[in-house]
């Protein structure tokens, strides 16, 4: 679910002033009128609550859902009911700024664990902001950010991940944007056709001779059956190998996902007609595609095109039949799919924003995930051929923007040490070899996101050598990051 933020908000104020509507009205003195006359004494106000802000527990959840709906306009009860049904869900994952017994904010953390290229890293989700109107301008979303960031550090999390509409109010907390909104669009009577051309191609070119027959696999397209979970769960993980920015997902919260209704429906593709043989049964399935109303939302086929192009065949088909003029297909950039959207006259979408909102990512402790990182690095390192001792420094520097200016003030400064075997992290410095870039923009580099070349293109990294320069290029590969819409739709 994106991160929904209400409206900016100022940083200046404090937690601790006092709310408008408590605000004591100076008592009058009031005349009786008659043979005499005199003033009423009058009990001074009691004192005024202070806001407060501290870990939901389960009784504030109806009066958070009457927060987010007042501000969103959603969640539906559903919807809500979904989010505390999640796994690993507990009441504290909420924090809020209560004013008495009234809710003025509110920001939900969610645990997951994403992938970067085959490693598990924690995360923390950071979800569902928002400000009474009649609280704002207080720094209420500040605090809550600050706070939230501390207590998903104190459970483990390494990194931070949100999707909103306010990048300004995370980047101000050492927030930069993570991701990009990956997508084609086309009519889907467009891309049938183009399917229906290379589909004669393939027979055509099957055709080796007047009496050869060219006899495609049969494979069958369904909805999936509750019982053929576990061949979802199997093909999901198989796809995670060297993938960057991916959740890993367990079955039971496959189970959660799929019941919550973000989606319509899902489909499988398989190779065999008879649902009475069990033991075949998730062996058979070989790809499937989540789709809602006529957006897929994600596909995975195993890497083999024809399954992919049979899931699309279908869902452009459903689409035909109720009238769509157009059918999304969500994927990284370099799915050889985008290429049948295009040929059918259609359009591939890579924006950091659309619609207004952004992918954001912090690093909660840079120093713990650079050494949590140093098996990936050290495999780099040895697929690069580095067989002899080397060291990249890294200093992360204040100031906000895009930019890391030579005079701001140093905040921190790595080491990366690397071996014939190993690569070890240490504090300290300063280096020969050296990157310097702002303490923000580590995220997008250590997650896979953005490439040295395109850092240092936009002033963003700034290498004291070459050699600086190459050891980072060979450690921080970029543009291999990317997350799936599946885990943020709403039901």
């Amino acid at each position: 679910m994106a991160t929904r933020t209400a409206l900016p908000v100022a940083r200046s104020s404090s937690l601790t002033k006092r709310s408008k509507r408590t605000r004591p009205i100076a008592a009058k003195s009031s005349q009786l009128t008659g043979h005499f006359s005199s003033a009423t004494a009058v009990a001074p106000p009691p004192e005024t609550p202070r806001l407060r802000l501290l870990a939901a527990r389960t009784g504030d959840q109806p009066s958070i859902h009457e927060l987010l709906v007042s501000v969103f306009h959603g969640p539906s009860l559903g919807e809500f009911q979904a989010q505390l049904d999640e796994p690993g869900y507990v009441a504290s994952d909420r924090l809020i700024v209560k004013d008495g017994d009234e809710i003025a904010a509110h920001l939900r953390l969610a645990r997951q664990t994403i992938q970067i290229d085959s490693l598990p890293i924690s995360a923390a989700r950071f979800m569902d902001l928002a400000t009474a109107p009649e609280f704002r301008e207080r720094g209420l979303a500040t605090a809550l950010l600050a706070a939230g960031e501390r207590a998903a550090a104190e459970r483990g999390a390494l990194v931070g991940l949100t999707r909103t509409r306010m990048p300004a109010l995370f980047a101000r907390q050492g927030w930069s944007i993570c991701g990009r909104h990956t997508f084609s669009e086309a009519s889907p009577r467009a891309v049938l056709a183009e399917l229906s051309a290379d589909a004669a191609a393939t027979a055509a070119a099957g055709q080796t001779s007047p009496l050869s027959i060219f006899t495609p696999q049969l494979i069958i397209v369904r909805p999936l059956r509750r019982i053929e979970l576990r061949a979802i769960v199997r093909l999901y993980e198989q796809h995670l190998t060297g993938k960057s920015g991916w959740p890993i997902r367990s079955e039971e919260y496959w189970e959660w996902l799929l019941a919550r209704g973000a989606c319509d429906r899902v489909y499988v593709a398989s190779d065999s007609s008879d649902p009475t043989d069990f033991d075949r049964l998730s062996e058979s399935i070989l790809g499937y595609a989540c789709v809602r109303q006529s957006r897929i939302v994600e596909l995975l086929a195993g890497g083999r095109d024809d399954v992919a192009r049979q899931l699309i065949e279908r869902v452009c088909a459903d689409s035909r039949e109720q009238d769509g003029w157009a059918v999304r297909f969500d994927a990284p950039a370099g799915d050889a799919l985008h290429d049948v959207f295009r040929r059918a006259g259609g359009r591939l979408t890579i924006n950091q924003e659309v619609g207004g909102e952004c992918f954001m990512a912090k690093l909660l402790d840079p120093l713990a995930a650079l050494r949590r990182i140093s098996p990936l690095l050290a495999a780099r390192a040895r697929a690069a051929k580095i067989n002899q001792q080397a060291e990249l420094g890294i200093e992360l520097r204040a100031g906000r923007g895009r930019t890391a200016r030579a005079g701001s003030g140093v905040l921190e400064r790595f080491r990366i040490l690397i071996d014939k075997r190993t690569v070890r992290v240490e504090t300290g410095g300063p280096s020969k070899h050296c990157v310097t870039l702002a303490y923000s923009d580590l995220a997008p580099l250590l997650l896979g996101d953005t490439s040295i070349e395109t850092m240092v293109q936009s002033g963003r990294l700034r290498a004291t050598t070459s050699r600086a320069n190459q050891l980072a290029a060979i450690l921080f590969p970029g543009d291999i990051y990317f997350r799936p819409p599946l885990d943020d739709l709403l039901a």
